[in-house]
């Protein structure tokens, strides 16, 4: 049946389903799981050339309003530094946090919950300079909580 390749799909509307953005990449090959985060979704797509196909046909392509980003996903390198920042606003945005630890050394990932992040960056003395530089510093109106996460990437 061909290899399994885990794609990355952004730029979605926020009420996107999972059964509708299934339905788009079934024509490409036989798709194994696929889960909606907010605007983005990871879709894994079974089938020989399925994912080159799909990337190709459906990158830029318009899906309900906006241009979809369809491409390989890139696994969180193994060595990447882990921080944990808290006391987040509501307003505050994974894009505003990208653009404020980016300032300090390349951000591999970013994942915001409800009132906390998770900042992944390559390298950890970039990691911890932003934490010494960032922490108590008032963003958004709340002062940031930044700190070495407990739990590291392997």
């Amino acid at each position: 049946m061909g290899q399994t390749v885990k794609l990355f799909v952004g730029n979605l509307a926020l009420d996107t389903t999972q059964e509708e953005l299934s339905a788009i990449f079934e024509p490409y090959g036989h798709v194994v799981s696929c889960s909606v985060l907010r605007q983005f979704a990871f879709v894994h797509l079974q089938g020989e050339g399925a994912a080159e196909r799909a990337i190709r046909e459906l990158n830029g392509r318009e899906f309900r309003g906006r241009n979809l980003v369809v491409e390989e996903s890139r696994g969180r390198p193994l060595h990447s530094t882990k921080v944990f920042v808290g006391n987040l606003s509501g307003m505050c945005t994974t894009e505003d946090l990208q653009q404020l630890f980016q300032t300090f050394g390349k951000v591999l990932e970013c994942d915001k919950v409800k009132g906390y992040a998770f900042v992944h960056m390559e390298n950890k003395e970039d990691a911890l300079q932003a934490i010494e530089a960032l922490h108590g510093t008032s963003f958004k109106g709340r002062p940031l909580s930044v700190e070495l996460s407990k739990v590291q990437p392997n």
